[in-house]
């Protein structure tokens, strides 16, 4: 009888060993990261940021609404950072708990956009092609089909203020601060759009 209390008494010592050892404990949950890039001039999310965890490397790319979703982070506490083509980058504190999702909103300061990829086309459709700031017509003798033409200004003078997008003609005209709002008699520039222009002037109006 004393035999088999002491045989017990070894299995029971033998499963607390493996228990404090770690035997049957449960293992730490894994975190997510989700949030979104934008501009910081119009609100909307940017395509193609690149984000980025520290001290643990994680990095990822933003979706085609600036959304991003860094997945398996252990707990703890990181530093997210956001880069993208003609943006200023951005960093970021964010805590994940264990088998929880942490939220983020990142927000860059454009250096200006691309004059070629963001600028041109939107003065195409709403001015030249189909407005009456072309080579054809010129009204007021604007043009506005290319770079140089548009730093060339109208009869009155320049339109573009490298810098100053809040004086420059060209913004005040579309923003409808000064009369006649452009386009004439046509729907006004999305509001996402002037962006882009007023961030491509205070970036330095550059032919990129």
């Amino acid at each position: 009888m004393f035999k088999n209390y002491q045989v017990f008494l070894a299995l029971v010592l033998s499963l607390s060993l493996l228990t404090a050892v770690g035997c049957g404990t449960k293992s730490t949950l894994r975190g997510t990261i989700v949030g979104t890039v934008v501009d910081s001039q119009t609100g909307i999310g940017i395509s193609g940021a690149t984000v980025v965890t520290s001290p643990t490397t994680s990095s990822v790319q933003t979706d085609i609404n600036g959304s991003f979703t860094l997945a398996d982070i252990e707990p703890g506490v990181y530093t997210v950072t956001a880069h993208a083509t003609d943006f200023n980058s951005n960093s970021l504190t964010v805590s994940v708990d264990s088998g929880l999702s942490a939220t983020t909103h990142v927000v860059l300061v454009s250096m200006g956009g691309s004059f070629s990829r963001n600028i041109l086309p939107v003065l195409n459709v709403n001015c030249a092609i189909v407005g009456c700031h072309n080579d054809s017509s010129a009204a007021a003798g604007l043009r506005l089909n290319s770079y140089s033409n548009l730093m060339k200004g109208s009869k009155s003078g320049a339109v573009i203020l490298p810098y100053d997008a809040q004086t420059s003609k060209l913004v005040r005209r579309i923003k409808g601060i000064e009369t006649p709002r452009m386009p004439k008699d046509r729907p006004s520039i999305s509001t996402s759009d002037q962006g882009l222009i007023t961030n491509w002037i205070n970036g330095g109006a550059r032919n990129n």
